[in-house]
């Protein structure tokens, strides 16, 4: 007897099946039906995926042909980086590590024949800041803990409130420098002292700040302020800007090093790789100027242009046997700490860069020539009109008179432009030109200051009325130190020698003594020694005004008008030159005051500060005083009696 066979997998639940074979129990479908609910004796239906599902099989297959694509092409890349490409892309990592940075030289310093620093260099640095090193306070992005951002965020306000304070800055304007995030370079303070430095460094140090650096920036500081400004001049944006900073510039600067070394984000890394060039200093320069003896001028001369209502006024001394500025002054002036606050024509030199008509200063020259000549002596006499006719013009003597019979002592004593126009017509006037130009007329000194005029001489094929005008100092354009120089080589016994200002030169306090300045004999010792005799003429004239207690001395004044940048004459300048003591001068001494007028002439407006200034100088360089002083009033015109 047969029963019914039961149908395969009957009264299991095909939901237990499914999950013993290890599937998860599937949702119900949306028609509610379950495979569950087969009726008994069929078939079991076969099971059907689901449109768009991938079998995990072929997912993890899927994924592992991914893998396998990707570390293909980072290996491929790791090999050209270090097979192929390797040197280059260490070199290249290399360079984003390195910083290069030149190392200043230590611009020389000027000094002034004592020794007494007239111009030095301090160090001092800029301070700058790396806005992006401190938005991380120096980490790496990935590796800041919430702590570190946090600091990081609040750090520029923090720092502010110590750099603000500690270097005379803008706290608000600070920080905003400290924010601007894609920055590495913001400037905070240029110039900030050492020590300064030093103070503000250990207190953002003590604080754990970073990203404030310095940069040197050495300062240039004259210790003498306005006292030869003029001529050690100043520095502007690190280079020589006027005087002797300027024509000087390559020589005191020096020639900078370059250091190269590696940095991480924390700064300057100790052991990595690091190559130093030192740098070479500038050379030192010692000026022949007396810092005491120039202050003490500048006082004098300054007070004479505002006491007479002057525009300006220059005054120079001058050791006559060798050619050394011992001073060299300039009114108005300026401090070299501060020449921003100067008008810019005050900033020059005055000394070799105005250019005037020496008037009758250039009579000392001119009989100078005419004795070496042989073409006169003291006592010749000319017979003179009170007037000469020059060309279209008429020229006429500052002193009223008829006819007379005047000395060639006359002539400079009594200063008559008639009687050395009739003089001077003795002698060619290209011959005249040729001693002009010996005495160092129409060429620059080359004294080493910038700016320097070479002022003129009429040509050799001049007409005759250029050659009277230069005979009586007109015509012709001089600067104060090429007539100052010019008078010294009558004083020097007839040898012009060039004047100078630099006195040594050297590195490390070893200095180098100058050359010795070019020299030439322009006119005998015989004829210098009389020209000398005659100034001293002048000064016993006007003993009250101008004589020298305690020495015997000769000078010469001078009036001529100044040429006007328009064209024509605008006022005048005021002058007079001294040598002493007769017998052997030494010493020179220069002063001119140039007015907005024609009032006046150099007895009266420029005498008094050369009296006071050769009374000062003499004694200073120990120069003895006359054993005795003869004032004997010699004849000034024919047949006049000596007077005493």
């Amino acid at each position: 007897m047969s029963s019914a066979r039961r149908p395969p997998h009957s009264g299991r639940n095909t939901s237990s099946a499914a999950s013993s074979r290890g599937g998860s129990r599937r949702p119900a479908s949306s028609s509610g039906s379950s495979r569950s609910a087969q009726s008994p004796g069929q078939r079991p239906r076969p099971r059907k995926r689901r449109a768009g599902m991938v079998s995990p099989t072929r997912r993890l297959r899927v994924l592992i042909v991914l893998v396998a694509i990707i570390f293909s092409f980072v290996g491929a890349r790791a090999v050209q980086i270090q097979v192929f490409n390797g040197k280059a892309v260490a070199a290249q990592a290399a360079t984003d590590m390195t910083v290069a940075r030149s190392v200043p030289a230590v611009r020389g310093t000027i000094t002034a024949r004592d020794g007494s620093v007239l111009a030095l260099t301090e160090s001092t640095v800029n301070v700058v800041a790396d806005p992006k090193r401190i938005s991380t306070n120096g980490k790496e992005l990935t590796t800041m803990t919430q702590a570190d951002r946090d600091k990081a965020a609040s750090a520029p306000a923090a720092m502010a409130d110590i750099i603000a304070p500690a270097l005379g800055l803008d706290r608000a304007e600070v920080e905003a420098k400290l924010r601007k995030t894609d920055s590495q370079y913001q400037l905070l303070a240029k110039q900030v002292a050492a020590s300064t430095w030093s103070s503000l460094n250990t207190a953002l140090t003590e604080a754990g700040f970073i990203g404030i650096t310095r940069e040197s920036n050495p300062s240039r500081v004259y210790p003498y302020g306005s006292v030869a400004s003029n001529v050690v001049g100043f520095m502007s944006d690190g280079k020589g800007a006027a005087g002797l900073e300027r024509s000087l510039d390559s020589t005191l600067t020096g020639t900078p090093g370059r250091e190269i070394f590696e940095t991480s984000p924390m700064g300057k890394i100790p052991l990595g790789n690091q190559v130093l060039t030192p740098a070479v200093d500038g050379t030192d320069v010692q000026l022949t100027l007396d810092p005491d003896l120039q202050w003490m001028v500048e006082q004098r001369l300054a007070d004479r242009v505002k006491e007479v209502s002057g525009n300006w006024g220059v005054a120079i001394v001058m050791d006559v046997e060798t050619g050394q500025l011992l001073s060299l002054a300039n009114y108005p002036s300026f401090d070299a700490n501060n020449p921003g606050d100067a008008k810019a024509e005050d900033t020059g030199n005055r000394g070799v860069n105005a250019v005037y008509e020496p008037g009758s200063v250039q009579k000392v020259l001119t009989l100078a020539s005419l004795l070496d000549a042989g073409l006169t002596t003291p006592d010749t006499t000319y017979k003179i009109d009170g007037t000469i006719d020059v060309g279209e013009h008429t020229v006429k003597d500052s002193f009223t008179h008829g006819p007379i019979d005047i000395t060639t002592r006359g002539i400079l004593v009594r200063s008559s432009n008639v009687g050395a126009i009739t003089a001077a017509r003795a002698m060619p006037a290209a011959k005249l030109r040729d001693y002009m130009v010996k005495f160092g007329l129409g060429t620059k000194t080359d004294l080493g200051l910038p700016g320097e005029v070479s002022g003129s001489v009429p040509p050799p094929d001049m007409a005759q009325y250029q050659a009277d005008s230069m005979a009586f100092g007109y015509g012709v354009s001089v600067s104060a130190v090429q007539m100052a120089a010019a008078v010294a080589a009558v004083a020097n016994g007839g040898v012009y020698t060039e004047p100078s200002l630099i006195k040594a030169t050297g590195t490390e306090g070893a200095m180098n003594p100058a050359e010795a300045p070019a020299s030439h004999r322009v006119v005998s010792e015989e004829a210098a020694h009389e020209v000398v005799k005659m100034m001293e003429q002048r000064t016993i004239y006007n003993d009250a005004q101008i004589g020298i207690p305690g020495y015997t001395s000769g000078a010469k004044t001078g009036s001529a008008r100044l040429a006007s940048t328009s064209g024509g004459y605008s006022g005048q300048v005021a002058s007079i030159v001294g040598v002493a003591p007769v017998d052997d001068p030494q010493i020179l001494v220069y002063v001119l005051v140039a007015r907005p007028d024609t009032e006046g002439a150099g007895l009266g407006m420029a005498g008094p500060v050369y009296k006071d200034i050769m009374s000062l100088a003499l004694p200073r360089y120990g120069v003895t005083p006359s054993a005795s002083i003869d004032k004997t009033q010699l004849p000034l015109v024919k047949e006049e009696e000596p007077r005493r």
